[in-house]
Parts: structure tokens; sequence; C-alpha cells
């Protein structure tokens, strides 16, 4: 399709260079950076410093929160067999695809036309029955919040990489003549399998590469890793359990369930910096080193952000890039004819989904939180830019403190009203998308 100026746009692809994540420049090369690292690690000492002596006033002992982490990663081990059954899968998906590719050149227009059609058609299947297969694994086994949490996000990261690196080789495919196959250059084994653990969404060839490892540069971003991991336990029982683990045991007036909105601004922007820090940071540095990817562009200083479209694009660089490279460009071109808005509200609309999958995988309820709060700030506020302007900076992390707040305060709740109050085993479809805290009278 051709533009009304008759210039097709010209789309901007994704540049790989050598560079360092935006924080580990500021804390290796900035004072103040190094300060602000110094800040938080003590706020970590002193809340576990804290915890220690309640915890030994009240009880003699002293666990400093880490049995939550061991109740966390409940049925691990399962967690672990699954992904490596996912890892088999996605192999063998890169085995399908040159099949797909070898059996094509050798057909006649026609014949191609319905052999397209055919690994289309399995391609969206196997989307389907992957993500399918996996909930009902989930909903049987009932991991951890933390297993569950590293099983779902893991496959859809290995759902985004397969459908990167099919749509990106397809058109090479494509554009092959019939019956010339040893004009077809695709990528080797290795480049598909170095791809699936590479931290970018972004299928090349080739990437730019450190000449060595530094290994006590992937210790010390474990060991921020376990810190985190570490710090949300620790937060979990300071701020949410004493406020909501008796739900359901008593009524609840609303004022008790409105108010800790406020309130848990606290835990929820601190389980936002943590999630960023260490799912973000510490975890895409550590394998981008082991890996010896040179390119550690994983998030923008999206704290800087004017506006909350400029927060979206600059929070997840990863994510983002997938999605402008493999849905928007898609939608703007073929589906929504040049409409920037309708394409733009796929992109929000597609990652509010997903992200409310994972919610309800994790937790076990429905709860449309993220939904509402994406689409709300991605959808209508960024698109419309009403919180841009003078004070957009003072805004956009005013809306994003209340908006964790709310995440948290309602998370938390509906958890422990379902673990107080939980369904029966033969529940409806109804009861299961209604909030237990409602359904089960633990408001006044």
């Amino acid at each position: 399709m051709q533009p009304k100026n008759g210039v097709r746009k010209i789309w901007s692809e994704k540049e790989f260079v050598i560079r360092d994540a935006p924080l580990t420049t500021r804390f290796e090369n900035s004072e103040d950076g190094r300060t602000i690292y110094n800040v938080f690690v003590a706020i970590f000492v002193i809340f576990l410093t804290y915890t220690g002596f309640e915890e030994y006033t009240k009880t003699g002992k002293v666990r400093l929160s880490l049995h939550l982490i061991w109740l966390g990663f409940k049925n691990l081990d399962l967690a672990i067999l699954v992904w490596c059954t996912s890892n088999i899968l996605a192999s063998l998906s890169y085995t399908c695809f040159k099949f797909w590719a070898k059996v094509r050149l050798t057909l006649e227009p026609k014949g191609q036309k319905v052999w397209d059609k055919i690994w289309s058609t399995i391609s969206i299947l196997y989307y389907f029955l992957f993500l399918y297969g996996l909930q009902t694994i989930g909903h049987t086994v009932k991991f951890g919040k933390s297993s569950a949490t590293f099983i779902f996000m893991e496959q859809v990261r290995l759902l985004m990489k397969q459908h990167a690196f099919i749509r990106t080789n397809v058109p090479r495919v494509l554009h092959t003549k019939v019956h010339t196959e040893t004009n077809l250059v695709l990528p080797n084994f290795g480049q598909f399998f170095y791809f699936l653990f590479a931290p970018t969404m972004i299928y090349k060839d080739e990437y730019p590469r450190t000449r060595h490892i530094r290994w006590k540069f992937v210790l010390h971003n474990f060991a921020e890793i376990f810190a985190v991991m570490w710090f949300y336990a620790v937060i979990v029982e300071r701020f949410l359990i004493p406020r909501f683990s008796d739900i359901c045991l008593r009524q609840f007036t609303l004022g008790e369930i409105i108010a800790p909105i406020f309130s848990n601004v606290v835990p929820g922007v601190s389980f936002m910096l943590l999630s960023f820090y260490g799912v973000l940071h510490s975890c895409q540095n550590a394998f981008a080193e082991i890996l010896r990817f040179g390119d550690r562009m994983f998030y923008k200083e999206w704290w800087h952000s004017k506006s909350l479209a400029e927060f979206h694009r600059t929070w997840n660089v990863l994510v983002q890039d997938w999605l402008y490279t493999y849905i928007y460009k898609e939608f703007y071109e073929v589906i929504f004819l040049k409409n920037k808005k309708a394409a733009g509200f796929v992109v929000f609309f597609v990652s509010a989904v997903v992200h409310e999958w994972l919610v309800i995988n994790v937790f076990r309820f429905f709860l449309p939180i993220n939904l509402l709060l994406f689409l709300t700030t991605g959808a209508v506020l960024a698109a419309m830019g009403i919180l841009d302007g003078k004070w957009g900076n003072f805004l956009v992390l005013y809306w994003i403190g209340i908006g964790f707040g709310i995440e948290a305060n309602l998370l938390a709740l509906e958890t422990f009203a379902q673990d107080n109050c939980p369904l029966n085993e033969n529940v409806s479809s109804v009861e299961f998308y209604i909030p237990r805290f409602i359904t089960c009278g633990c408001t006044k």
C-alpha cells in the first residue's frame, strides 16, 4: 500500500551496537549514581534489621522473610521441567520452519498457496495450544507465585521469540524463486538457538559480541536478583500481610479496603522498581554477559518521561521493540491502512491482554486491574496526551505511583480472600470472574 503522498513510509530498524545499560553507566561513571545505589542498599538493610528485630521480639526466631521466598518457589522442580520441555518444542519449531521452506520451493504457485495456508493454520494452533496447555498445567500443579511467574513469563517470551524468528525469515523464503533451493540461505540452528536465549526480541543472524565474559559482573547481577526477591518478600511481610491477612475471617469496612490504596503506594512503587531492576537490569545483564551479547539497551531512562507515551516507549525496550516491529507495523500497513491511533491501540490492547493473562495464571483468579490500567494509561491518556505538558514528569510519576498502589492493594486483598474463603472445586465460570472478597461476604 502507498500512502496518499505516494511515498512509502520508511520504518526504523533496530540497530544493535555494543553499549552498557543506562544504570550500569550511571553506577560506574557517576558519584551520584553510586550514592543512589547505596541509598537503596541501605534501605534494604534497614528493612532487614527491623524485620529481624520484630520477629525475634514476637516469636524468639529470626527468619528475615526467607520462608516467603521458599513458599514462592513451590514446585520449582516441575516448573523447570515444563520450561525445558517448552524449549525443546521451540527448537522443533525451527525444524518445522525449514521443512516448510524447503518443500515450498519444490511446489508450483498453486501448491505453494495451499502449503502456506496449511502451515499458517498450524502455526496459529500451535501458539494457542502452547499457551492453553501451559495454563492447564499451571492450574493442575498449583505452582508457588514465584515459580508461576517464572514459567508463564518464560512461555510468553518463547512464543515472542519464535514469532520473531518466523516473521523475519518468511520473506527470505517468499522472495526465493521456485526450484532454486540453492539460492535460499536460512539461519542455521546455532543462530536460532542463540536467539532463543539472547536478551533481545528482535531476530538478527548476527549480533555485536563482547570479547570476554566478566564473571564477577555475572555473579554480582545474580546476587542482585536474589536481593530483589528478598526485598520483595520483606515488603510483602511488612506491608501487605498485616493489613489483609484476616480478610474474610472478619468483615472489612469499605474504608479498610479503599484507604490502603494510598498507603500501599509505597509497596506498589517498590514492587515496580524491584521488578524493573531485577528483570530488566540485573537478569538481562547477567545473561547478556554470559552470552557476550553486546547491546545492553534493555530500557531507557524512563524516569525522565514527560508523558505516558514516552514512559511506555522507554520502560521496557525489549518488549517495545517487538511490539513495534511485529504488531504496530503490521497493523499500520495491512489492517488499518496508515491509521496510527488504531495501530497504537492494538499495541496497548495486546500488551494489556498478555499482562492480564499472566496475572490470572500466576494468582489463579480474575481481577482485571492490569487490563484497565493499561487501557487507561495507554489507549486513553497516552494516546490523547492528557498528562503531557509543563508538569508532565510529575504527573506521569504520580499516576504510576497511584496505579501500582491500586494494583498492589487489590491483588493482595483478593489473594488473602481466596486463601481464607476458597472457592469450591466445582466452581462456575461466573463465580471465577467475580472477586472473592465481594462474593464471600468479606465486606460490610
